[in-house]
């Protein structure tokens, strides 16, 4: 099928973002409401690093938790909304939800063995690892002009990670957890794609899905690794940040996302969420009083103005 064909005019109103109407093709990019939703979700998602800095359970425990809380919440809106969780979707959100929940374990687990920066640098990687993906099950063949800003992009996030000046250490099985978040966020970011662009799944629907399938796979290693002394670790005000990350980036920012792969291509949303490095960065410092230093203050402006450049590019999906 052409979908320059099926295209709609670009005009959307804000009562698309709940996919009301599952089914109808939506355009792939275009207009400005795509670009201000994505502005949203770097904001929301860039709180989610100093905010889950705030708690001070163990990592799993509030992993446990965040998925814990947020799984009935969504289904709770989609029944205020008259809908329920579809069997369909359900079977369809089990891979790419799972892989959401081993990336979060991931994650922990690489800190575990490595400094943040050295995890924030390997996953600033995964715009460039989508560009292998976006032609061949996408569709999308990026231009040179977004090859390049993009490559550079990466390399500015990585120099507002690494500049903050903190002492780099990792051990092989740190980079190794590292590497695996990497991959099971970006098998999580392709599929979420590839369900919006095949079926226009509801996003609300869709990541009650993901957040199920998310919490089962938290299950087991609570069992095998958690014990009563990490629970006595979590209250008092790690109940509001864990609602704040849960509720703030975990729902409101995912759901966005997942309504933003049926209109911008996923290459350009890969490389405009490098953005919420810059967030997370001045966040942390008003928050945990962390100094940005000079090197980070030039790579965030390397990585604006990549963006601005990819913003202003010309689409160039594959008309078939």
């Amino acid at each position: 099928m052409n979908p320059e064909a099926t295209r709609r005019p670009t005009v959307f109103s804000v009562s698309e973002i709940s996919d009301s109407q599952p089914g109808t093709r939506k355009p792939a990019s275009g207009g400005s409401l795509p670009l201000i939703v994505m502005a949203v979700v770097v904001v929301v998602w860039g709180l989610g690093p100093p905010i889950t800095k705030l708690v001070t359970a163990p990592p799993l425990i509030g992993t446990f938790v965040r998925f814990g809380i947020s799984s009935p919440l969504l289904l709770i809106v989609l029944a205020a909304r008259g809908r329920v969780l579809s069997r369909k979707i359900l079977l369809a959100t089990a891979l790419p939800g799972l892989s959401f929940g081993f990336n979060l374990i991931f994650v922990f687990s690489a800190l575990q063995e490595a400094t943040v920066s050295v995890l924030s640098t390997v996953i600033a990687m995964q715009p460039a690892l989508l560009l292998v993906f976006a032609g061949p099950l996408f569709r999308e063949y990026p231009s040179g002009r977004q090859l390049a800003f993009t490559l550079l992009g990466v390399v500015g996030a990585v120099g507002v990670i690494l500049g903050a000046g903190s002492q780099v250490r990792s051990s092989w099985l740190g980079i190794g957890f590292a590497a695996l978040a990497l991959v099971t966020f970006t098998l999580y970011f392709v599929l979420t794609r590839l369900a919006r662009v095949d079926d226009e799944v509801d996003p609300i629907e869709w990541m009650a899905g993901i957040n199920i399938w998310s919490f089962i796979s938290t299950i087991i290693p609570i069992l095998l690794l958690a014990d009563r002394s990490d629970w006595a670790q979590f209250g008092g005000a790690d109940w509001l940040w864990i609602s704040v990350v849960a509720f703030v980036t975990g729902v409101f920012g995912h759901v966005l996302m997942t309504w933003l792969h049926g209109h911008l291509e996923a290459a350009r949303s890969s490389l405009y969420i490098l953005t919420m490095h810059l967030v997370a960065v001045g966040l942390a410092w008003w928050i945990h009083d962390e100094p940005i230093t000079w090197l980070q203050g030039m790579s965030g402006g390397v990585v604006l103005v990549c963006v601005a450049l990819v913003v202003s590019a010309p689409d160039r999906r594959e008309v078939q």
